[in-house]
């Protein structure tokens, strides 16, 4: 269903964004997304490249932020240009996590491998790195995902060692708190993370099948889903997102069955009310020049089936939500795009008969 109404709200598919790249145009199984100025959203790719000029154990890496404005409707989107790449010198990053923006508009890179962020400015120029860690604790480390509150200062998952750590947005050290467990506060695997409007902080609690909203200092206030395949039950949750309304999304990863992937809806207080499972009928506008430009693909497509494997999510691995447009952005990272979703305030279905 293009447009799903459920408990007031309408969750209506837009279009989608976005393709597999070598390079050039496109993105490459991005793993977050974050808001910038106006249109502008940059896409934290991860994925894989055939790359002849490095070393060969680096080919395979795409370490990249694709920079790309979103109109409002499908074809309004174009891709501005990328930065970073794979490695450990200065505005490079191994294995890129999470993403985020500050009011100047320079942005934040979570490194999982080299437990660092790096910032750049808007055009992509490198700025400067500090560590993602407090101290060398014994403890494992792999920096995850990343948010930043009101006051520009970044919470940071640690899917390792279990836990939360803050963090000014020039590297000083904040605080820290979690651990491994399944009690409320405790971790397994955490994975994203974000705010809402009151502060509260809402983590995937990836292996725990969970998300758990806290506050600021980590104390635990509610739990959200379970583990499951049923409706608002989750297996190893990703992304988290919360609208301005107070809903929450959840990127379902995978259960390696019968759902590659779905976005799961709950109000504030932990209710279920629908589950997005991907919705792009048609390729978005870079995926269709593609085609459009070799007429083997063409024929392909036109031999299948059926295309609607291809519409669905293929394990969505971030998400974000633009206030001001009141749409929901969704990374899915094995089909190399977005998935817009608008959530208007001014639907109304009359009655036809068809």
């Amino acid at each position: 269903m293009l447009t799903q109404v459920a408990a007031g709200r309408v969750f209506d598919y837009s279009h989608s964004v976005g393709r597999g790249a070598q390079s050039g145009m496109g993105f490459n199984q991005p793993v977050a997304a974050a808001l910038g100025a106006g249109d502008t959203v940059y896409v934290l790719n991860r994925g894989i490249e055939g790359i002849s000029n490095v070393p060969w154990n680096r080919i395979g890496y795409g370490a990249r932020v694709s920079i790309t404005t979103i109109g409002s409707k499908p074809g309004d989107e174009e891709y501005l240009g990328e930065f970073g790449k794979y490695g450990s010198g200065d505005g490079e990053f191994i294995w890129g996590s999470g993403i985020a923006v500050d009011s100047a508009e320079k942005i934040y890179v979570s490194d999982e491998w080299l437990n660092q962020v790096t910032v750049y400015d808007k055009s992509g120029k490198f700025l400067g790195k500090w560590s993602a860690l407090d101290k060398a604790d014994g403890l494992p480390h792999g920096t995850a995902s990343m948010v930043m509150d009101a006051d520009e200062n970044i919470f940071l998952t640690d899917s390792r060692s279990h836990q939360v750590r803050k963090f000014s947005k020039d590297g000083k050290f904040l605080g820290s708190w979690g651990q491994f467990g399944e009690g409320n506060g405790q971790f397994n695997s955490p994975w994203g993370i974000t705010l809402d409007n009151q502060g509260f902080v809402y983590v995937a609690d990836h292996k725990n099948h969970r998300v758990q909203k806290l506050t600021p200092d980590g104390q635990w206030v509610a739990t959200f889903g379970s583990y499951g395949t049923r409706r608002g039950q989750m297996v190893r949750p990703t992304g988290v997102a919360v609208d301005p309304d107070g809903d929450v999304y959840v990127c379902d990863w995978s259960d390696n069955g019968w759902h590659p992937g779905r976005v799961h809806v709950f109000d504030s207080s932990g209710k279920f009310i629908i589950s997005l499972i991907g919705d792009a009928q048609q390729l978005s506008k870079w995926a269709q020049m593609t085609v459009d430009a070799n007429l083997d693909y063409l024929r392909a497509r036109r031999r299948v089936p059926t295309t609607e494997p291809e519409w669905r999510f293929a394990l969505p691995t971030g998400l974000t939500f633009d206030p001001v447009k009141r749409r929901l952005l969704v990374v899915d990272n094995q089909r190399s795009r977005l998935q817009i979703y608008n959530k208007p305030t001014d639907y109304m279905a009359p009655q036809l008969n068809l």
